[in-house]
């Protein structure tokens, strides 16, 4: 009886230490993800919204995708501007949530993907800008937002201090004065990486790094395309490899949406290195980490000689 009884008070001991009873925190992104878990610890269950095959461009999501929205204690996006499949959803949302884009603070830049691929990306502005979140006066509304807002570290620590603010009962002991630290010493240690080769040419498909690119002080890379799964027409091709030839371009940067053979084509003595800035491959990695090991790492390997 008495290994019975045991056994029985040995098992509620585990279920009422299981982590089933911790908040969910669901993060429409991988990388926002990333940083939940080192936000959170064992105190939350983060869950990423999006599976890794499918493209947050235009996601269908399915029903247990969207109950897992609706059901979650707290949802973490990037704003209905970066993600409008995800607005109706959280329109439809009583639980609370942080939109990284409703942040003061927060780093939007230009440079969405529907622009007319035969126009001539060299003469097109992907700098941005830097605005406050909740101040759209003077913003200038000729190009979409450029929606990778989680390639920024200023961002993603603007999202740490947000969170802190909103939802402070719910972070761990020393969160997140822990979490800025860690990123601060990654987005340092990332610099000191790419300072040796920041001023060499590179080419990118569609250019969705422009938030890590600026911090960084990466040179502007040739840009193929604007718009997503359309290649360049024929003057377009002939003035981008007049550029690739001109500037010494000897890198290739290839997001998951890249045409290989396209870029192969242009540039057929870079060095091509396959990089995703959702960080779908990577899901293990804290955000510090794979902003240094990871995106910093791909950079360099790509741009060194």
């Amino acid at each position: 009886m008495r290994p019975i009884l045991f056994a029985l008070l040995l098992v509620s001991s585990v279920l009422l230490s299981s982590p089933a009873t911790a908040r969910v925190v669901v993060a429409s992104v991988e990388p926002v993800a990333m940083a939940l878990r080192a936000l959170y610890g064992d105190r939350a269950e983060v869950v990423t919204l999006l599976a890794p095959n499918q493209s947050p461009h235009n996601p269908m999501l399915s029903p247990r995708q969207m109950l897992t929205l609706r059901q979650a204690d707290l949802v973490v996006w990037l704003g209905a501007e970066a993600e409008p499949a995800v607005a109706d959803l959280m329109a439809r949302r009583d639980g609370p949530s942080v939109a990284m884009l409703s942040l003061p603070d927060v780093t939007r830049r230009q440079g969405g993907h529907h622009h007319d691929h035969d126009h001539d990306q060299g003469a097109h502005d992907h700098d941005g800008h830097s605005h406050d979140g909740n101040n759209h006066d003077g913003h200038d509304h000729t190009g979409a937002l450029d929606p990778h807002l989680w390639l920024d570290p200023d961002n993603i620590a603007t999202l740490a201090r947000g969170l802190a603010e909103r939802d402070g009962a719910g972070l761990p002991a020393g969160q997140p004065a822990d979490f800025l630290a860690a990123l601060e010493e990654a987005r340092e240690a990332a610099r000191q990486r790419l300072a040796p080769v920041a001023g060499r040419a590179w080419i990118s498909y569609h250019n969705p790094w422009a938030y890590f690119q600026h911090p960084m002080g990466l040179s502007e890379p040739v840009t193929v395309s604007a718009q997503l799964g359309a290649g360049p027409g024929s003057r377009r091709f002939v003035a981008l490899a007049g550029q690739i030839r001109d500037r010494q371009v000897g890198c290739a940067i290839l997001e998951p949406e890249a045409q290989r053979p396209m870029i192969k084509r242009l540039c057929p003595d870079c060095r091509m290195v396959a990089l995703d800035p959702l960080g779908r491959d990577h899901p293990d990695l804290d955000y510090p980490a794979w902003l240094d090991q990871v995106v910093a790492a791909g950079f360099e390997r790509c741009l060194g000689r």
